[in-house]
């Protein structure tokens, strides 16, 4: 509130020095490069394909179990997206299910860290770099995460790639109170660009691009900050519930559990389960929220089927029908996370009874 109260009391409501600092900051977390504020997640993605230039015919690889906001952002670029399946026990796609969907006219290829997990970033990375290709990491679900490669050791989420875009929804692991995103690229000609387009292509005194409205308000950037403070111990607590979970579950019949790997940022915890919606009723029942993360992938979903009809990606549709994500965030309490994983072992324990 006294944050806020210096924005209020200053009258800057829009970009200005608080958006400034909080810039600076998360670039300095994020290690080389520069960081520009938006308006949102999505806005990040179609700023980041619009800085590639990309022309008609230009294709974009992308999962094709990922937020729809993905696809979006190809399509408002005026590219071709090219969507991929998922590994066979994962639900991310890395660089095997990319390489498989490479042809002559790929541009680009948009990485998605999913989940928070951020393993498949240096595979798709040397990929890209192999074959001349651009890389842009969604890692709206994954700022806090980190991955190691031999060349470059621990690198994190959103540092992969030519460009990196974040979401700051409220329920991502550092959330506004709001809608913000932000671009991160280690290329400075394209963090100018991107201050320009984001502000109707405002360069000085002229318009030098066509651009759009997608500026971070300063409330935001305020909010951003304090959490910037705040998050390695937020994604503590996160690995902690995960870990709580993995151990607690391990060995039940009917489900499928997430890797622990290092570096996961676990924004969500999703399992398994061929028996998804009886599990999702027994837990309701038990006052357990869960959510379904992406009921239909971006190839069942009507926008793309009128665009470019019906694709087979099996993979992807069987851990759609299968997935099931537990609560996580940071202000569980052990009575609540002990409740959820005797709900789930409960619940397991019943269906089976009553198959």
């Amino acid at each position: 509130m006294a944050a806020w109260g210096r924005v209020l009391g200053g009258g800057g409501y829009i970009l200005g020095p608080s958006v400034q600092r909080f810039e600076t900051a998360l670039a300095r977390r994020l290690g080389q490069g520069g960081v520009v504020g938006v308006n949102s997640g999505t806005d990040a993605l179609v700023l980041a394909l619009r800085l590639l230039n990309l022309e008609p015919g230009d294709e974009v690889v992308l999962p094709s179990y990922t937020f729809f906001a993905c696809f979006e952002a190809v399509v408002r670029a005026g590219a071709v997206p090219v969507l991929c399946d998922c590994a066979a026990d994962d639900f991310i796609a890395g660089a095997q299910q990319i390489a498989a969907c490479l042809t002559p006219r790929t541009r680009a290829v948009l990485a998605v860290p999913l989940f928070g997990d951020a393993s498949a970033l240096p595979g798709i990375a040397r990929l890209c770099r192999d074959r001349g290709l651009t890389l842009v990491e969604d890692a709206a679900q994954a700022l806090g995460a980190r991955a190691w490669s031999e060349e470059r050791g621990w690198v994190p989420a959103g540092a992969w790639g030519d460009l990196g875009t974040m979401s700051f929804y409220p329920t991502k692991t550092l959330g506004a109170t709001g809608d913000a995103g932000a671009l991160h690229s280690p290329h400075p000609q394209l963090i100018d660009r991107a201050r320009s387009l984001r502000n109707h292509g405002l360069l000085g005194a002229l318009h030098a691009d066509v651009g759009f409205n997608s500026r971070m308000d300063a409330l935001q950037a305020e909010v951003l900050l304090i959490g910037l403070e705040q998050l390695d111990r937020w994604q503590a607590r996160r690995q902690a519930i995960a870990r709580r979970y993995l151990a607690g579950l391990s060995g039940l019949p009917r489900i499928v559990l997430p890797q622990d790997r290092e570096g996961h940022a676990w924004n969500y915890f999703v399992l398994r389960s061929a028996h998804r919606d009886d599990l999702q009723a027994r837990l309701a029942a038990a006052g357990v929220d869960t959510k379904v993360y992406y009921e239909r992938p971006i190839h069942q979903q009507p926008a793309w089927l009128e665009r470019f009809g019906e694709r087979d990606l099996p993979i992807a549709s069987s851990h759609a029908r299968q997935a099931l994500a537990l609560p996580i965030f940071p202000g569980m309490q052990e009575v609540e996370v002990e409740g959820v994983v005797a709900a789930v072992r409960q619940a397991v324990e019943e269906g089976q009874q009553n198959e």
